[in-house]
């Protein structure tokens, strides 16, 4: 086999490698972790290696092919490790990923300098993505669906309605309790420990980081006047989950800088939940900050099935809700209802994005 077919080989034996990996971290991130942000760029990551061979014309494409050889890899026989854990499968892959980048690098230098350079980018950008992914997985902050409690609009069967909204699809709980001492906040938080499980749905407590930790709650989420993030982070370490309320784009790129691990926005539409609010923001500050921040966004205030499409389709990864769950006679189908129709959409917004991709390529 003469030397240009055989980096022929290796261009499309790792350009295949590559591609395949992350096509199993995009499945992993869409069907598991459910975020749409970094599904996307996942999937953008996968069509610009993609792009990058097409677009240099030293690369023939049909020598690619022709180059590749099955029967006569010796790495055929080589055996790959047993994986146990979900997280084991995203971190080989991104080892492959990026193994497969650099040698697209080294290689590719071979037809022009250029090429090597576009891969040593996209193998860094690799390095970023992968950080990220890596984060999501581990703390598995999932805010599709984030309920706030309201205790004068829960009533009667606090506990027993919780548990409905649970089973019904909520990704998170926030206990908000602000006129209520420290033993009895306490003491409903510890409550609720024991019937919001772990690893299903967070459990996040309001303001109070002294009751989350004495709860052994998965968080906490503050607001611009509580104590600051920095010295929450200390109480808490850095396993626990603090999302912080904001009410603008400079706001939330402060939140980030400092270590949040997702913001709430709002308020988007007009509410009665929450006294002393500002003005409506509308979609539009969501989008913004959706590409101004790396982490998840909850948009909040006068969101309900009626208007959650438009929220959602402005980028934010979740929606944070109280009166259209606890309004509701039946919170527990009030829950489902929503969840179903934020799952739908997720899903079309998806489609769209696969249809708008595969045109441009």
């Amino acid at each position: 086999m003469n030397l240009e077919k055989s980096i022929y080989r290796i261009m499309d034996v790792n350009l295949n490698r590559a591609c395949e990996g992350l096509r199993v971290i995009e499945d992993g991130v869409r069907f598991i972790l459910n975020d749409y942000s970094l599904t996307k760029r996942v999937k953008e990551l996968r069509h610009c290696i993609i792009k990058a061979v097409k677009e240099f014309p030293q690369i023939n494409q049909t020598k690619l092919i022709v180059s590749r050889d099955i029967k006569r890899d010796v790495g055929m026989k080589i055996k790959e490790d047993e994986r146990r854990k979900f997280e084991e499968i995203i971190e080989a892959n991104f080892r492959r990923v990026e193994e497969a980048e650099r040698s697209m690098e080294e290689f590719g230098k071979l037809f022009s300098p250029i090429i090597g350079e576009k891969f040593k980018q996209i193998r860094f950008r690799t390095y970023s993505l992968e950080k990220k992914i890596r984060i999501k997985f581990k703390k598995r902050c999932d805010v599709a669906l984030y309920i706030i409690t309201d205790s004068h609009l829960i009533g009667e069967n606090f506990e027993q309605k919780i548990k409905e909204v649970v089973f019904s699809g909520a990704t998170v709980i926030q206990l908000r309790e602000k006129n209520l001492p420290f033993a009895p906040f306490l003491k409903r938080a510890i409550k609720l420990r024991k019937i919001v499980p772990f690893k299903k749905t967070l459990f996040i407590i309001n303001d109070r980081v002294d009751i989350a930790v004495a709860s052994q709650a998965d968080g906490v989420h503050l607001g611009q006047e509580d104590i600051p993030l920095k010295d929450a982070r200390k109480i808490m370490g850095e396993n626990k989950i603090i999302g912080i309320s904001t009410h603008s784009l400079n706001e939330a790129m402060k939140a980030e800088k400092e270590g949040a691990d997702y913001v709430a926005i709002g308020p988007i539409f007009p509410t009665s939940t929450k006294a002393d609010v500002s003005l409506p923001r509308g979609t539009e500050i969501i989008s913004q900050i959706k590409k101004a921040v790396n982490i998840p966004v909850v948009a909040i205030g006068g969101i309900n099935e009626g208007n959650v499409e438009g929220v959602l389709r402005a980028g934010a990864d979740g929606i944070a809700v109280i009166s259209a769950i606890f309004k509701e006679k039946d919170v527990g189908l009030a829950t489902r209802n929503l969840y179903k129709k934020i799952k739908k959409i997720r899903e079309k917004i998806i489609r769209e994005q696969d249809v708008h991709i595969n045109k441009k390529l």
